[in-house]
């Protein structure tokens, strides 16, 4: 799944748009040719109609809103790649801050070697600790958002064609004016069903997000020793 996700949903979007002016259009249709005399039962639908289509826009509103400011699964994915990818080749520098490793190192003899030596511990230190400390924690939790943002965005699709299929179910029903008081709680029955398919997946993103939040916020404060002080003086003076 990647960007064509997005485009998928906004066509689903489009799609409904389309299939509740379709039903409007046919219920005005029948309602243009009630008999007089029974004013009092196109009122009545028509309240029961006006209920249905405000939950629905309601429903509707909100579903835009959050499908526009959700991020991009297959960039976290990818910046979580990115950690891993850095994090595996500085952390196996780590072990070569020693000075049995390198030859010249070895040999080399007198003050300036014994203090270099002295800042290897520091070096290998803060090298490790950028994989365990920044990217072994920050991948897997950019990659937990992710999995519940497409997690998300299936709920979202699967909302929308199980509100589509209400509508449509709506319009076969609209074929008369005995059939229109069935209408809008099909409609409303559709809304309902849509919002439990969502629901689940809200609960689960909201879940990976806080849980990445305490993720980065235990990194920062775990990672003193990385600020532009902490590294030993030998790496940056």
């Amino acid at each position: 799944m990647g960007p064509e996700a997005i485009d998928r949903i906004h066509d689903l979007f489009d799609e409904v748009d389309q299939k509740i002016e379709s039903l409007r259009s046919k219920i005005n249709g029948i309602l243009d040719w009630v008999l007089w005399g029974l004013g009092w039962a196109v009122d009545k639908f028509r309240d029961l109609w006006d209920k249905a289509m405000a939950k629905l826009g309601e429903f509707w509103d909100k579903i835009r809103e959050i499908v526009s400011y959700l991020g991009q699964p297959w960039d976290l994915n990818s910046t979580a790649d990115s950690w891993t990818e850095v994090g595996a080749p500085v952390a196996a520098r780590g072990a070569e801050a020693d000075r049995s490793q390198s030859q010249v190192d070895y040999e080399w003899k007198g003050r300036a070697a014994d203090r270099y030596a002295a800042s290897l511990a520091a070096q290998q230190k803060a090298l490790t600790g950028v994989q365990s400390k920044l990217t072994a924690p920050i991948a897997p939790a950019l990659r937990s958002v992710a999995t519940a943002l497409y997690i998300f965005y299936g709920a979202v699709a699967a909302a929308i064609v199980i509100l589509v299929a209400a509508i449509l179910t709506a319009t076969g029903e609209a074929v008369s004016i005995l059939g229109l008081p069935a209408v809008p709680p099909t409609v409303i029955t559709g809304i309902v069903a849509a919002l439990a398919a969502i629901a689940g997946a809200t609960l689960n993103l909201r879940s990976a997000a806080s849980g990445a939040q305490s993720v980065f916020a235990q990194v920062a404060a775990e990672t003193a020793d990385f600020g532009e002080r902490d590294w030993p003086a030998a790496v940056v003076s």
